[in-house]
């Protein structure tokens, strides 16, 4: 009985000290209402910064999600999922707010209108509030909004560089004819457009399929755009696979490059493709183009991998500082290692020397130069570095 009562006091105390804590609000962006001169209202946008904006000086993309109040969230996951590892550029999530009774008006019967609000009141305002890359705009819609980012695709293709369109509904032949126009009169686009059905949209198949054809016959090699036909989505769920699929897909060229084998690397062009492609990320995003630190490190552990001493040697003299700037010495002694099998003993010698600049007490590093030492015939040197590791396990 004591025991029950003992366990019966214990759980009141649990749940009172529950029922005493407070919890607190999970605010992610933040609200603003703007008046707008075009549309004649006020309109609430919804405003993401990346978690790091305030303590970098880098530009961002902006992504413009409509109907914000429904996906405003899809963006912003993704970019906390994949910008931690640099798998992601960070950027800018703007929400334009709608409600249900004015989008038929927003996106169709007044969709010129509301073009023309985007075009000259909101971009501006965001563009001049933040660092912006304005190269760099996604627009993202669906159903009414993912028809509306077709036209306006047509009508004003350089407002946005990228357009994400979930289960486009009245998507109209008008529309689709002012895309072939489009086609017709410009040699080249600098855009990305990628829109999605699921195969249960029936409603929808033959516009779609027609915007698809279209592009087929007339955008190949001046456009670059993608049609997905899914068979395990629907007019809802589409919308989370276009956001992730289409970001992964836009920002394909900024998560560091890595090779899988060195034949990959070589094929894909080698150190004069590679500085290239980061001097291009580079002036894309308006970041470093220097080779990132995590490729280099991929390719210089491949050349050890596949035993390539003539590729190692290649990378030291491309990345000359790379291997002296680990913060373990754990990493010294593997490239180190690497030196010694391949009857490089001078340049372990010299290796393992900068690595005791970095870690004095490293008893591992003076244990391996004493055995590079060793294999050189300096036999003193070797007992000298024998001598110091012991003082540093002692």
């Amino acid at each position: 009985m004591n025991r029950f009562f003992s366990a019966l006091i214990f759980c009141f105390l649990i749940v009172n000290s529950f029922a005493q804590t407070k919890g607190a609000p999970i605010t992610i962006g933040t609200n603003y209402t703007i008046k707008s001169a075009i549309l004649n209202q006020d309109r609430t946008i919804q405003i993401y910064l990346p978690e790091d904006y305030h303590q970098s000086k880098e530009k961002c993309p902006v992504i413009y999600v409509f109907d914000s109040q429904k996906y405003f969230l899809n963006a912003i996951s993704y970019q906390q999922n994949l910008r931690f590892n640099e798998e992601s550029p960070g950027f800018i999530v703007v929400g334009i707010k709608t409600i249900n009774n004015e989008r038929a008006k927003l996106y169709n019967t007044e969709s010129l209108n509301f073009s023309n609000y985007l075009e000259n009141e909101l971009i501006p305002f965001i563009d001049s509030n933040y660092r912006t890359l304005k190269s760099e705009r996604v627009f993202f819609g669906w159903e009414r909004a993912a028809a509306f980012g077709v036209e306006m695709f047509a009508s004003k293709p350089n407002l946005f560089k990228a357009y994400f369109l979930a289960s486009p509904t009245f998507l109209t032949a008008e529309r689709i004819s002012e895309v072939g126009k489009l086609l017709d009169k410009t040699a080249s686009l600098n855009n990305y457009l990628y829109f999605t059905l699921g195969d249960v949209e029936v409603w929808s198949l033959e516009s779609t399929n027609s915007l698809a054809e279209l592009l087929n016959n007339k955008a190949n090699g001046m456009l670059r755009w993608k049609y997905d036909l899914f068979k395990d989505e629907n007019h809802y769920s589409t919308t989370i696979v276009t956001m992730n699929k289409g970001l992964k897909s836009f920002f394909r060229d900024y998560a560091p490059i890595r090779y899988y084998s060195l034949k990959e690397y070589r094929n894909a062009g080698g150190i004069t493709a590679l500085n290239e492609l980061f001097k291009n990320r580079g002036e894309r995003y308006q970041i470093s183009k220097a080779v990132h630190s995590d490729t280099k490190r991929y390719l210089f552990l491949l050349a050890v991998r596949e035993n390539d001493f003539l590729t190692f040697t290649e990378l030291e003299k491309e990345f000359p500082s790379f291997l002296t700037s680990f913060s373990r010495d754990v990493m010294f002694e593997r490239f180190g290692q690497f030196y010694v099998e391949n009857k490089a003993y001078e340049s372990a010698i010299s290796y393992y020397k900068i690595g005791l600049q970095k870690f004095p007490n490293s008893a591992r590093l003076y244990n391996r130069l004493g055995e590079t030492y060793k294999l050189a015939g300096k036999i003193k040197e070797s007992n000298d570095a024998f001598k110091k590791a012991s003082k540093k396990i002692e």
